[in-house]
């Protein structure tokens, strides 16, 4: 389900996605056919950074990958409320121990908006904030030695959970953010 709204500074474009099962990529050599992929509503993460809200109870994924179609071997995947919505777990590529495990007590909501950005740089480097009321924090930030280009971005919701997306971005970009 999307809903395209535009107005006179910003595009939003809301995604319904649905549990993919017991998938992540710990366990799921193609987990990146269970994502949704953004380039199929023509956004792309050509700014190294994109601001990105979502509502589910826990378990929302962020891949990002070195190929526009999601369709590689080559990517990074963060996950926000992992554990029970306990974890923000971050990966490099299907079947790598985790780089990052993070204890995140009720990141998400079932209820409310988490709004996020994730930013990286050509040398490798990554980073996921989260904005609130009282301002932005820093979820986590890792420099990968061997960095990986990012070409797409995907979203998914597993083990049990449902989400509501929300990308926002520039209606004078072509891109996002």
């Amino acid at each position: 389900m999307v809903y395209l709204y535009c107005g006179h500074c910003f595009d939003e474009i809301w995604i319904k996605t649905l549990n993919s099962g017991d998938v992540d990529a710990s366990l799921t050599p193609d987990v990146f056919n269970h994502y949704t992929s953004l380039s199929d509503y023509n956004i792309f993460p050509s700014q190294n950074q994109f601001r990105i809200s979502v509502e589910a109870c826990h378990d929302a994924f962020i891949l990002l990958s070195a190929a526009k179609s999601l369709q590689s071997q080559d990517f990074y995947e963060i996950c926000m409320g992992a554990k029970s919505n306990k974890k923000t777990v971050f990966r490099r590529k299907y079947n790598n121990n985790n780089i990052l495990s993070l204890h995140t007590p009720d990141i998400l909501s079932c209820t409310e908006r988490t709004t996020v950005v994730v930013r990286w740089t050509q040398n490798g480097g990554i980073t996921l904030l989260k904005e609130s009321d009282v301002g932005t924090e820093i979820v986590m930030t890792w420099t990968d030695p061997s960095p990986l280009p990012i070409n797409g971005v995907g979203i998914m919701t597993s083990w049990g959970a449902n989400g509501i997306w929300t990308i926002e971005h520039s209606c004078k970009l072509a891109s996002l953010i």
